[in-house]
């Protein structure tokens, strides 16, 4: 019979936090889009969690800074105008 192999002491997985690596004005442009989740009820949640995602994503790319903030700004533009579409198609077909 073969004999299972020793196991030492495991030292528990570091866990990667969100926004490690970035810097504070880019965690501020990240959670921006979030602030649909205020107006918006759980469409601008998702919506702005979309966004949260996307700007995480870009801020972690090797974009010059300007070019992080134009479209990390582009991307919340951009939920807040989805939002406002979905909310009116939404709103037009529920009161006819």
């Amino acid at each position: 019979m073969s004999e299972s192999p020793q196991v030492g002491p495991s030292t528990p997985p570091t866990k990667k936090k969100f926004f490690d690596g970035l810097a504070p004005w880019q965690v501020v442009l990240s959670v921006l889009p979030l602030g649909l989740l205020f107006i918006g009820g759980a469409i601008g949640g998702a919506l702005g969690a979309l966004g949260m995602v996307t700007n995480v994503k870009i801020a972690k790319t090797q974009l010059p800074t300007a070019g992080k903030v134009a479209a990390m700004l582009g991307v919340g533009l951009a939920a807040a105008v989805v939002f406002l579409v979905v909310a009116g198609l939404l709103s037009n077909a529920l009161n006819g």
